[in-house]
């Protein structure tokens, strides 16, 4: 049977020893959130057990994934393309569904970052290609609806050794390593996608900036301006997938260290985004209303304090999951929660949405009966005034 990625996070062992200890700051928790997929996934590839430190555990409570939803498109289509090489990258892997999935929705409303560039007269403030000590670094394409940012890059080197690498990292466990503003906003902590090598030689990332829960209140979703994205690279670390150090970190077949500053514009494309009330109410769960944006859906939510009867969850933690009418889920792509002082929450969760009309949200409790707390079915329209 495939193994999805709840599968092998059971398979993670965990020192919870200094759980209580260990306190994250929002942009830490993304960062180890990241880290966790990602060897979480390469822990699919290789069927190994991962031993996961107290810092990176803490981050398991905010942990999102989904189940991919969609048949993928081939990857021949888009062939030569650092959309093109993602998917063929994907073929065989435990979430191959799940990422091309989620690749060729966004490959099909993104632009090139060249086009971008070529609106705006200020074409020489931009830098979409850095080069240093024998690497090269370039953004490709380009994806903002306000709600996420989405870029893909490409790597290409003439050092040897880092060539032999499965994937450069450019984040580590010190951080650091990479940083990423937004019209003055650090968004670092959000950044931090590895380059995977490519059939071709070329190493390729895709790049998921949640603007929903990192830059605040209606940023970015009532604008159709262009916004400036500022990427610095300050390290690469060629990594193996199946070889580790003393440490337990990915054995490095070279770390290159240098200043990959990279700055292109962005266009906020809202002009597809449209707003819908749902109001509908069950066991004290609000679902209020939703947003359809070019490759999501934002659906709108408040939330109970779970941990008063009757749900009882110290945690005050549930499980939420959008599905379509035939049962499947969406991919779920960011979330952000705000508790309020009566211990209540208001929700937005983000899915991949490809035009499904009837949804439906399940609200589960963690307990071994993953009971039901919640069951809420609605309808998309399919045009919104």
């Amino acid at each position: 049977m495939k193994k999805t990625i709840y599968g092998l996070l059971n398979e993670v062992r965990m020192d919870f020893d200094e759980y209580e200890k260990t306190e994250l700051s929002a942009a830490e928790k993304q960062a180890h959130k990241r880290r966790i997929l990602r060897e979480v996934r390469n822990m699919g590839k290789k069927n190994r057990i991962w031993n996961v430190a107290a810092g990176v555990a803490a981050a398991c409570a905010v942990t999102v994934t989904a189940v991919g939803i969609a048949n993928p498109i081939l990857a021949e289509n888009m062939f030569g393309s650092v959309f093109g090489n993602l998917i063929q990258n994907a073929k065989g892997d435990p979430y191959e569904e799940e990422d091309t999935d989620r690749y060729a929705k966004i490959a099909k409303e993104s632009v090139g970052v060249q086009q971008e560039v070529d609106k705006r007269q200020d074409e020489e403030a931009y830098t979409t290609t850095a080069e240093q000590n024998g690497v090269s670094v370039s953004v490709s394409d380009v994806y903002c609806d306000g709600y996420m940012l989405y870029y893909t890059a490409s790597l290409k080197t003439d050092n040897e050794e880092l060539k032999k690498a499965d994937g450069i990292l450019t984040e580590f466990k010190t951080g650091g390593s990479q940083e990423l503003w937004i019209e003055g906003l650090d968004l670092s902590g959000y950044a931090g996608s590895s380059f995977e090598r490519a059939e071709d030689g070329t190493f390729v990332s895709a790049n998921q900036i949640d603007l929903l829960s990192g830059a605040g209140d209606g940023f970015l979703t009532q604008t159709e301006d262009a916004i400036v994205v500022n990427w610095k690279l300050h390290r690469l670390k060629g990594t193996l997938w199946d070889s580790w150090d003393e440490n337990g970190e990915y054995a490095s077949t070279a770390t290159v260290d240098g200043e990959w500053n990279l700055r292109f514009p962005v266009t906020v494309d809202v002009s597809r985004n449209q707003s819908f009330e749902i109001g509908k109410e069950e066991n004290g769960v609000v679902l209020k209303d939703a947003v359809r944006t070019k490759a999501g859906l934002v659906v709108h939510m408040e939330l109970p304090d779970f941990r008063k009867a009757p749900y009882n969850d110290p945690y005050n933690d549930p499980d939420e999951r959008i599905s379509d009418a035939q049962g499947n889920a969406l991919q779920w792509l960011s979330q952000r929660w705000k508790e309020r002082d009566d211990g209540t929450t208001e929700c937005w969760v983000m899915v991949l949405y490809d035009g499904e009309e009837e949804l439906t949200l399940e609200v589960t409790a963690k307990d071994e009966a993953a009971s039901k707390i919640a069951k809420i079915t609605f309808e998309v329209p399919a045009e919104i005034r």
